[in-house]
């Protein structure tokens, strides 16, 4: 293989650290395939994600892809889920793949079966334009480019990177293969913030008291001066109580989600009621001190996404005019205003898919 010059890192472009690691002296952005089909997949791959975060060791995760189901490859096994991530790094690529093996190593992954069935697969795709061929590691990884669970999910979130030895973008690759068996999963998300890798995941029971804590601050940070003392504090002992809550997260016709940080803390939720072709987003917040971070409209793009996924048409929602913050991030979601209703609210609607 003929290596073009300019697709080769210099030798001092990289430095021995304490452990033997070595490092560029300079951050290189990566990308990382991910995939799991034995045990709790979805589990192990965002618990992979956050473990990948490390800014203080040279790790930092800066796009995370929708999570796919996707068919094996070789022998018969269970479907797997894929995605991919781009970090910036200091590892060097060796290094950076020890680092990898490792996260699979404590994941329980095993390497008897070739293609066999793994509960963690962590794949080195690309370093930015380093090419690279021998017994350790090939960059850009070999198969890429005939990967269809690996190019969709990347074209996601890098399309523009080209190859180095092709000089094709990600996009350009993925449009040559079929993506056929290759589905989104709409039921759950990580979305790459300020404050790490952050978990949209549907509600679960032990979630109900720490939601009931982030509502009654998201209501009083929003809404204090917007609306009388009184109401915000009936309102949330009501609609907010843990039975409340239960009953609101048991209605078949919804689909409650929350946003977890690094950590545990639940920073975020929604909640949609879906019926037939026609949907209502009934609430969407964000802890005051974590707004801005882009949180609100990975959600909403869960929701959007798990309503085409179901046939859902046109989706509505109300929100109180003078709040003014919520009016701005709707209409920049692409809701458009339909009417008013009495006490002071605006309608809402946006067109999910078909003839809705």
């Amino acid at each position: 293989m003929q290596l073009a010059a300019s697709a080769v890192l210099k030798k001092d472009s990289l430095e021995i650290y304490p452990g033997g690691k070595e490092r560029a002296t300079a951050m290189a952005r990566a990308a990382i395939a991910l995939g799991a089909n034995l045990g709790e997949r979805l589990e192990t791959l965002t618990r992979a994600v956050r473990s990948l975060h490390r800014p203080g060791d040279g790790l930092a995760v800066t796009a995370i892809s929708s999570w796919y189901e996707t068919e094996p490859v070789g022998p018969v096994q269970p479907l797997y889920i894929n995605g991919c991530l781009t970090l910036q790094t200091e590892l060097a690529p060796v290094s950076l793949l020890g680092e990898l093996q490792q996260r699979e190593a404590a994941a329980g992954r095993t390497r008897e079966v070739h293609w066999g069935a793994r509960t963690l697969d962590l794949d080195l795709l690309w370093y930015d334009d380093w090419v690279q061929a021998d017994t350790v590691l090939t960059l850009p990884h070999p198969r890429l480019e005939e990967r269809p669970f690996v190019l969709v999910p990347l074209a996601q979130i890098a399309p523009d990177w080209r190859h180095p030895l092709t000089d094709k973008r990600v996009a350009d690759l993925g449009a040559e293969v079929s993506a056929r068996g290759v589905e989104r999963v709409v039921e759950r998300a990580v979305v790459a913030t300020a404050l790490g890798p952050v978990d949209l995941r549907p509600l679960a029971p032990a979630d109900h008291p720490p939601l009931r804590d982030l509502a009654v601050r998201c209501w009083w940070a929003t809404y204090r001066g917007l609306l009388e003392e009184e109401y915000i504090e009936s309102f949330v002992g009501h609609t907010y109580s843990l039975e409340a809550i239960g009953r609101a997260a048991a209605r078949p016709d919804g689909h409650f989600w929350v946003a977890e940080a690094p950590g545990g803390a639940l920073v975020g939720f929604t909640q949609v009621l879906a019926v037939g072709r026609v949907a209502h987003l009934v609430r969407l917040y964000v802890a005051p001190e974590v707004q801005a971070l882009g949180i609100g409209s990975a959600l909403w793009r869960l929701v959007h996404s798990k309503l085409a996924a179901i046939g859902v048409g046109v989706c509505t929602l109300t929100v109180l005019a003078t709040n003014v913050g919520a009016v701005r991030f709707y209409e920049r979601q692409g809701f458009e205003r339909t009417g008013s209703t009495p006490g002071n609210r605006f309608e809402y609607r946006i067109r999910i898919g078909g003839d809705g």
